[in-house]
C-alpha cells in the first residue's frame, strides 16, 4: 500500500535504495535525474516549457531558439540513461510562430535521434480550440495566408528496442481501449477551455485586452488527464515506473497512481510540487475508499410475500400427494 506523498526537497538526506520512487521531488530536474540510477524508469511523459513567454512559476520561458534546444539536451541525455531497455518516452510539443515558423517537433526529433532514441510514432493531439481570432494573414487572398495550428504532437520514442519486457498479466488495457488508442488521431479537449499555450508566439493580444484568467494553481499549460491515461495504458504495464521531469501540477503522477503505476514527479517550483502532492494524496485516498466493501443490509421478506410463498408450497405438496 502506497503512503500518502509529501514534497521531497532535493537533495534528500539519503540517496540509498529507491529514494526517488513514488515521490514528488522539488528541485533542479537535471540534477535529480543525474542522481537517479540507470535503467529504473519504464515510461517518461513530459511537455517541456514551450519557450514562448508563458508565465511558469520559477522558469524563464523566453530563450533564443537554439539556446532552448541546447538547454534541453542534457535532460534528454539523462532521461535516456534512466530508461530501461525498451523504455518509452512520450514528448508533447507544438510548432510555434507564424512569420518565423519554428518546427520544434522536427528539431527535437532530430536531437533525440542523435542521442540514439528510436522514434516509434507521432500522435496528433487535436484540440479544436480555435474560435474568434484575427491572425488570418492575407485574408481571402493567397499572397500570405496563415495556418493556425489547433493541434499538438505527442512524439513517442523507445530506448534501444521496440519491445518492453513485462508480464502479460500486468497489461491492463482493454480491447476497446487498444483499438481506440491505436488510431493516432486523438481528439481530446484541453484541460483549460480554449487553451492554446503558444498563442503568444503566433500573434500578440490586442491593446487593452485582458489576459485570460488562469486556474487557481496558476499553471499555464496543464495536461488533460485523458491524454496521460491513454499514454500510460497503451505504453506501460501495471507496476511500471512513470516519470515526468517537468511535472508541473502533477497530472502524470496522479494518473500513474490511479492506474497502479509508480510515479516520479520532478519540478523546480515548490508551488507546483505542493499542488501535485495534494492531488496524488487525494487520488490515493479515493482509491482506498473505493476498495472498502459496502455491507449489504439483510432483507426481511414482507409478510404478504411470506404468506404467498407458504400457500404455493402447500398447494404443490398437496398436488404431489394426489
Amino acid at each position: 500500500m502506497q503512503t500518502l506523498p509529501k514534497v521531497l526537497t532535493f537533495p534528500p538526506s539519503s540517496t540509498e535504495g529507491d529514494w526517488w520512487n513514488d515521490q514528488i521531488i522539488c528541485g533542479d530536474s537535471k540534477a535529480i535525474l543525474q542522481a537517479m540510477p540507470d535503467k529504473c524508469v519504464h515510461l517518461a511523459i513530459t511537455s517541456p516549457p514551450y519557450n514562448v513567454g508563458l508565465e511558469y512559476d520559477g522558469h524563464h520561458d523566453r530563450m533564443p531558439y537554439d539556446e532552448y534546444l541546447k538547454w534541453l539536451m542534457p535532460f534528454w541525455k539523462e532521461l535516456k540513461r534512466v530508461l530501461v531497455p525498451g523504455g518509452r518516452f512520450a514528448l508533447n510539443i507544438a510548432p510555434t510562430s507564424i512569420k518565423d515558423f519554428k518546427p520544434v517537433h522536427y528539431d527535437m526529433t532530430r536531437d533525440l535521434k542523435k542521442l540514439g532514441f528510436i522514434m516509434r510514432t507521432e500522435i496528433l493531439w487535436y484540440k479544436q480550440t480555435m474560435r474568434r481570432r484575427t491572425a488570418w494573414g492575407s485574408f481571402r487572398r493567397p499572397s500570405n495566408p496563415h495556418i493556425i495550428p489547433s493541434w499538438e504532437y505527442v512524439l513517442v520514442f523507445s530506448k534501444g528496442s521496440w519491445d518492453l519486457p513485462g508480464d502479460k498479466a500486468d497489461a491492463d488495457i482493454t480491447s476497446e481501449e487498444f483499438i481506440k488508442f491505436s488510431d493516432g488521431f486523438w481528439h481530446i479537449k484541453p484541460e483549460t477551455a480554449g487553451r492554446q499555450p503558444f498563442l503568444k508566439s503566433l500573434y500578440p493580444p490586442r491593446r487593452g485586452r485582458k489576459a485570460p484568467e488562469q486556474k487557481e494553481e496558476g499553471h499555464p499549460a496543464p495536461f488533460p488527464e485523458e491524454l496521460i491515461y491513454r499514454l500510460i495504458k497503451f505504453y506501460s504495464y501495471k507496476n511500471n515506473v512513470v516519470l515526468d521531469p517537468f511535472g508541473g501540477t502533477g497530472t502524470v503522477a496522479t494518473v500513474a497512481a490511479r492506474t497502479n503505476r509508480h510515479y516520479v514527479h520532478l519540478d523546480l517550483s515548490q508551488k507546483y510540487c505542493t499542488i501535485s502532492a495534494e492531488r496524488v494524496a487525494a487520488e490515493l485516498k479515493q482509491m482506498r475508499l473505493d476498495e472498502i466493501p459496502v455491507s449489504q443490509p439483510e432483507c426481511t421478506p414482507a409478510p404478504a410475500i411470506v404468506a404467498e410463498t407458504k400457500t404455493k408450497y402447500a398447494t404443490r405438496k398437496k398436488a404431489k400427494r394426489k
